[in-house]
């Protein structure tokens, strides 16, 4: 076996094949690493479950959920200048999908956790309803 080089040359390139959407949070699919030299020569394939190479992104990346002004939901991370999800979701829809019957199904103390989550939203509007009463009038 040859021994790694020390200084690896910098022209090389890493290219990630993912499984197709529906897979990737599946158990047992796999991501395709292949890496390339600068003109585009595979040098080598590897093979990694999408759920490890996925935990380890998440480890490093360290996202955060923000609000927009508008009412949606993204995950953002200080290590890249994009947000981590393709698209942001609608608070309203996020709220739905929370308390959705196969969400509340197998869960225990529903009525409580409803009662505050609702405690939790009133506050929200309360803090909306604050932030347009101290808006200049124009």
């Amino acid at each position: 076996m040859n021994e790694a080089l020390k200084n690896p040359p910098r022209d090389m390139v890493l290219k990630l094949y993912w499984p197709p959407d529906a897979g990737v949070q599946a158990s047992g699919e796999r991501v395709i690493i292949e890496l390339q030299d600068c003109k585009g020569l595979m040098l080598g394939t590897l093979s990694v479950p999408s759920d490890q190479l996925l935990e380890a992104i998440a480890q490093k990346l360290q996202g955060y959920p923000i609000l927009s002004q508008h009412g949606f939901v993204s995950i953002v991370s200080d290590e890249l200048s994009k947000t981590l999800s393709n698209q942001a979701i609608a608070l309203d829809q996020l709220v739905a999908e929370a308390i959705s019957p196969g969400m509340l199904d197998d869960e225990q103390n529903v009525e409580t956790m409803l009662a505050e989550l609702r405690a939790r939203l009133l506050k929200s509007i309360e803090y909306v309803n604050l932030a347009i009463a101290t808006l200049p009038k124009s």
